[in-house]
């Protein structure tokens, strides 16, 4: 190796290299920047986020701290049960509002005793003289909505949206298991992961013993290569994965969505009740290097088995919603089991699969590395869509998604489901007459649980 030990001799050399190639710039990059009064930061305040689950603010319990989009808030009941959500700092001399004291009706900050209710309101100020100064002071208060195990927070500007209701979102909590697991990620490439449908081929194959499950799912591993198509929606992109069935004019399919801006619908663990479920998604950012993964399993009848779920999830989460497995020993991967059970190694739970490899991409994945090929082409769609929006953002206009009106808020269209698609129907006609469907969606009567009842799992 020459050494270049002077500056004449290194520019000498640097005239006679090969030039570079110059370094290519995805033109989806900056979504990944979700920080306020960024572009994607701005588009992402327009909708509803889930910012903590109910059991972590119980009526009573201290007031929460939460870091969203890197924007630190603080949730909090106060003596009358009233959920509120502000700016974590006071604005009087910028304490953390977390160490305040829930009492007469509001969170008083412990360093000066000011005294905020849930909607930003000064109450008191306990050490000033005059009587209106708090009048003329506001802290910023975020809407709240507590919906489907979790509470939301809408932290852009204006007017929010109607809540949306979506399939999974509906219902007591008898329909639905709630949870959210921790990723050493940026939010974007673990969207771009629930909307590729190759994956489950690879990634997720596993050596299921129950025969519902390997018929379920065993069609994944036996055709890997399926034909991918989308369709632009009102909710954001439409995904349709076709794979040919042995001995078979018919074709399996599995209908899948992406919703905006950092959502999805797609057909898991509530399949196998049939029709009139879906898992839907979120992948919160907490800063542009974390996020949250929320998941909301759904199934009309409200016979999930949420106990074998839960104790799945459980088994595989350590303190604080994040995996036991870590990066330094490769997750304790399972090179063993990788022959005969599972085709990553860390075996069947389909959640770890995904925290673990969207992890692996690095903590903010660069675009420019990657080179997408035609099964990507939801993705490449997504993206494109996201930025449209972003730009509508920029126009003061909604973005796709958003929801003003009641009309708009009948989501029986968000369909998700895996099925057989017959030789004489086209996959348009089949979602088409899903969509019509009036009971889809609708929720079964329950009976009333007892609090031994299996089915009334504590979600995690």
């Amino acid at each position: 190796m020459i050494e270049y030990e002077t500056a004449e001799n290194a520019s000498r050399a640097d005239a006679y290299a090969e030039p570079k190639a110059p370094q290519r710039i995805s033109r989806y990059q900056y979504l990944t920047d979700t920080n306020p009064d960024t572009r994607a930061g701005k588009l992402l305040r327009q909708y509803w986020q889930p910012v903590a689950l109910t059991t972590d603010l119980p009526p009573g319990g201290p007031p929460l701290g939460i870091r969203i989009m890197g924007q630190d808030v603080v949730l909090f009941r106060d003596d009358a049960d009233r959920v509120g959500a502000l700016d974590r700092k006071c604005i009087h001399r910028c304490a953390d509002l977390v160490l305040g004291r829930i009492e007469n009706g509001g969170l008083r900050c412990p360093y000066h005793g000011w005294l905020f209710n849930t909607d930003g309101q000064v109450l008191d100020q306990p050490a000033e003289a005059s009587p209106t100064a708090k009048h003329r002071l506001h802290a910023r208060a975020y809407p709240i909505h507590e919906a489907a195990g979790a509470f939301w927070i809408y932290l852009g500007e204006g007017q929010p949206p109607l809540f949306p209701a979506y399939p999974a979102l509906q219902g007591s909590d008898q329909y639905r298991y709630t949870c959210k697991w921790f990723g050493d990620c940026n939010w974007l490439q673990a969207s771009d992961g629930n909307i590729d449908p190759v994956h489950t081929s690879y990634l997720h194959q596993v050596e299921w013993t129950d025969e519902a499950m390997k018929a379920r799912w065993g069609v994944f591993a036996i055709n890997p290569r399926p034909e991918v198509s989308v369709a632009d929606t009102r909710f954001g992109v439409r995904l349709f994965t076709t794979r040919a069935i042995a001995n078979s004019d018919s074709k399996s399919i599995r209908i899948s969505n992406f919703v905006m801006p950092n959502a999805c619908a797609v057909s898991g663990f509530e399949g196998s009740l049939g029709p009139g479920g879906t898992t839907m998604i979120w992948d919160v950012p907490i800063d542009n290097e974390h996020h949250w993964r929320w998941e909301f399993i759904f199934h009309r009848s409200g016979a999930l088995d949420k106990p074998t779920l839960d104790a799945q999830y459980r088994s595989e989460k350590a303190d604080g919603n994040r995996m036991w497995r870590i990066e330094e020993n490769n997750y304790s991967q399972d090179r063993r089991s990788m022959k005969t059970n599972t085709y990553l190694g860390l075996g069947p739970c389909f959640s770890v699969h995904d925290v673990v490899i969207t992890q692996s991409q690095g903590q903010i994945h660069q675009q420019s590395d990657e080179h997408l090929s035609a099964s990507d082409i939801g993705i490449v769609r997504a993206r494109r869509i996201l930025d449209e929006a972003a730009q509508a953002v920029s126009e003061s206009r909604d973005p796709r998604g958003v929801v003003r009106t009641s009309e708009e808020n009948d989501f029986r269209d968000l369909v998700a489901i895996s099925g057989t698609l017959s030789a004489d129907m086209t996959k348009e006609d089949y979602v088409a007459a899903l969509e019509k469907s009036e009971d889809l969606y609708e929720l079964a009567p329950l009976p009333s649980l007892s609090d031994d009842a299996p089915g009334k799992a504590s979600v995690a």
